[in-house]
């Protein structure tokens, strides 16, 4: 199993940001939606031991995240939401850094990924000097490198144009066909729905919702998956007719 969640728990002060939330996966791709402050970077930073749980368990490939966190961690691939960046460094370089601390001799790999992203001539650029695309491609990158056994992509497609989001969907397909799994949290529904063949929602903490996209539409009765997740993240609430408003 590739990651097990079980019974987790989480409080900052009052605040509950993880309420015994379980579930594991294999393999493929899984969705993990929730609104803002539904708990979704809690639980990755739990999965990366970033964040203690109060209560429960996280192992990755076998692995306790606790017990075991350098070992687990470096089987994670990792982007999270809010992207920070070495500045001072070329977008080369800080490739080069990352895969150092990954253990990977793989110069051929890194520049193959800045060519995949466009970024091929920008190599030799500071990162202070590049846009908010050119940032989350690089942060991408980082994350995907070495093809690990799990990546968690928060908010991937921020800052991405259409082909950009295109040719990402395509690789990370073709990465999960080859044995990589994804957690994978989006508000653009349609990519979700789109590249994920199940789905997570968390609400106020709490897992409420596991299944297919094609199995939660059903469930809920709406057509359109925006609709489904609105409904389920109690953002879009039930109408006496039942229709989505």
């Amino acid at each position: 199993m590739i990651l097990r969640v079980e019974n987790v728990s989480k409080r900052f002060g009052q605040t509950v940001a993880l309420d015994d939330v379980s579930f594991a996966f294999d393999s493929g791709i899984c969705g993990l939606l929730g609104a803002n402050g539904a708990g979704k970077s809690t639980l990755y930073r739990a999965i990366l031991d970033l964040v203690r749980p109060d209560r429960g368990t996280i192992a990755v490939d076998g692995l306790d995240v606790v017990r075991r966190s350098l070992e687990a961690r470096r089987r994670v691939g990792y982007l999270p939401e809010e992207l920070k960046l070495y500045e001072r460094l070329t977008g080369g370089e800080l490739l080069s850094f990352v895969a150092g601390l990954k253990g990977l001799d793989n110069a051929g790999e890194r520049d193959e990924w800045l060519a995949f992203f466009g970024l091929g001539e920008r190599r030799d650029v500071l990162i202070g000097e590049y846009s908010l695309g050119m940032r989350k491609k690089i942060g991408l990158i980082a994350a995907l490198m070495g093809e690990p056994r799990l990546v968690l992509l928060d908010e991937p497609l921020n800052g991405l144009d259409t082909e950009s989001m295109r040719r990402l969907r395509l690789r990370i397909e073709a990465m999960a066909a080859r044995g990589t799994s994804f957690l994978l949290s989006s508000h653009t529904m349609a990519f979700v729905a789109r590249v994920c063949p199940r789905v997570l929602v968390l609400r106020r903490g709490r897992l409420v919702a596991d299944g297919s996209p094609a199995s939660l539409r059903a469930e809920s009765g709406l057509d359109d998956f925006e609709d489904v997740f609105l409904r389920l993240a109690d953002i879009l609430p039930e109408t006496p007719s039942g229709e989505s408003q």
